[in-house]
């Protein structure tokens, strides 16, 4: 599928069945990228893809009778939700329209009783959080993203947040979805997950960014606001000693509910400016939260256990203070802007490979060094099985690049390779999008096959987000 042409009478069926419907520069401009690197540097240039239109749908009949007639006039449709995807999810990279949620953000019902919520797709994450604080409630999902993103965001991309030792990533805690198809029927998943009712259809949705159908609504579990949480900061003596602790801690049925791991860099130069105080160690922070006793319990088990690995440990305060300012890492000064360039090449596998993983993402972006290429690298979302590495890297200044998004493209080219070759997953929660789309037959197998069936009988027309999740533009 090239550039679409949207004919004008397609826009005036358009604005027939959906109210909110508008062709101005400022909202096509909105609404033409995200929180990506390469869409930010577009929008720098003046070199952006422009959507033809943007809709703002108020209910899910709306979504059904936009998807009817794109689908019928083969113009692609891009969901959104807060446009703070860093993956390129959510950029029109063939005009067509961008079907904006953000209008669509009611909370349907809060069930004190069952201790869940159903929500509409576009509600913010941070609107949903103060809600439920004033019910004394909470959805244990903190994305760092949470002040800008929607919870049909978090299900669409398989997000992940910062709890989620304890409380898992977004499939965890999702009970069940309700979905606009391309052809436009609206359907409700099974209300309650893993039941023998048949395939589990909520999670064919989860992580499908838009290319199987719209997500418009969400139930999720809930949790009381925790009684009490414990920090604690510990230095080790590794790094392959601390992975070797923290796996123990996981593996013997203790879940702390945050479990940051900063190698020596990463501390030094992430972790630091932060927490106020020079770091040069690796370091793990800690919180354990719930009834005082079980956290109180949990933490002193995970911190004998982190002693028997050489972990000694240092003032709770780093820990806190990091939440504290948790969100600082992603403002200025500490995120960067245009026109330095920056990415997180993440990356997720079991405890016999990690390390190995770590060592080939770091040895193949070495090769860029000489462009000023920083790495900083740390470990979180911990799993029995396994762990996230999370490898962030920043070249200061590429003003003077010849190339600056061919640089980004080779960047990523060596870290996936790098990780696909020590036998890791390229990706633990940010998604997929346009960046990692090249390479996603390669970490999908034979398996692919099976994945762009389910497209095409969804998606006949192949008007959903073409292109994303690695399926071909033109449908075949």
């Amino acid at each position: 599928m090239s550039r679409s042409i949207v004919s004008s009478s397609f826009i005036d069926v358009l604005r027939g069945v959906v109210a909110s419907t508008s062709t101005e520069p400022t909202e096509l401009e909105r609404c033409a990228r995200d929180w990506s690197w390469p869409s930010l540097y577009a929008a720098a240039q003046g070199e952006v893809t422009l959507p033809d239109l943007v809709v703002r749908p108020g209910g899910d009949e709306e979504v059904a009778a936009a998807l009817r007639t794109a689908t019928e006039h083969g113009v692609p449709v891009v969901p959104r939700g807060g446009g703070s995807g860093v993956m390129g999810a959510a950029v029109p990279h063939h005009g067509g329209v961008v079907l904006d949620l953000g209008d669509m953000d009611r909370v349907i019902e809060i069930d004190d009783v069952s201790l869940t919520a159903t929500v509409e797709a576009g509600l913010n994450g941070r609107d949903f959080e103060r809600i439920l604080n004033e019910r004394g409630l909470s959805f244990p999902h903190y994305p760092a993203s949470v002040e800008w993103a929607s919870v049909g965001g978090y299900v669409a991309a398989r997000g992940s947040g910062v709890l989620s030792s304890r409380y898992g990533k977004i499939e965890d805690q999702l009970l069940s979805l309700r979905v606009v198809t391309p052809t436009g029927e609206v359907i409700d998943t099974v209300p309650v997950p893993r039941h023998a009712v048949g395939p589990e259809l909520t999670q064919l949705f989860v992580g499908s960014e838009g290319t199987l159908g719209v997500i418009t609504r969400a139930t999720v579990r809930l949790i009381p606001l925790p009684e009490h949480r414990r920090f604690e900061a510990v230095s080790l003596p590794s790094l392959r000693a601390g992975v070797d602790a923290l796996r123990v801690v996981m593996q013997r049925g203790l879940r702390p509910a945050i479990v940051r791991y900063y190698d020596a860099e990463a501390s030094s130069g992430s972790l630091s400016p932060v927490v106020g105080r020079t770091l040069s160690e690796p370091i793990a922070l800690l919180m354990f939260e719930g009834e005082r006793g079980v956290a109180e319990a949990e933490a002193d088990a995970a911190l004998r256990l982190l002693a028997e690995h050489g972990g000694e440990r240092l003032e709770p305060e780093l820990a806190s203070t990091w939440w504290d300012r948790r969100y600082d890492f992603y403002h200025p000064p500490h995120y960067p802007t245009l026109p330095a360039m920056w990415g997180t090449i993440d990356a997720v596998a079991g405890y016999d490979r990690i390390l190995g993983v770590y060592d080939a993402v770091r040895e193949a972006l070495g090769q860029f060094a000489d462009t000023g290429l920083r790495l900083r690298t740390h470990f979180s979302h911990w799993y029995e099985w396994g762990t996230m590495v999370y490898p962030r890297f920043l070249i200061p200044d590429t003003s003077g690049h010849p190339d600056p998004p061919g640089l980004y493209k080779s960047i990523w080219k060596a870290g996936v390779k790098a990780i696909l070759s020590a036998g890791g997953v390229i990706n633990d929660h940010h998604g997929v999008g346009s960046t990692l789309a090249p390479f996603i037959e390669r970490q999908w197998g034979p398996a692919f096959g099976t994945l762009l069936a389910l497209k095409q009988a969804l998606d006949p027309a192949n008007v959903m987000n073409p292109g994303k999740l690695g399926f071909p533009v033109d449908g075949r």
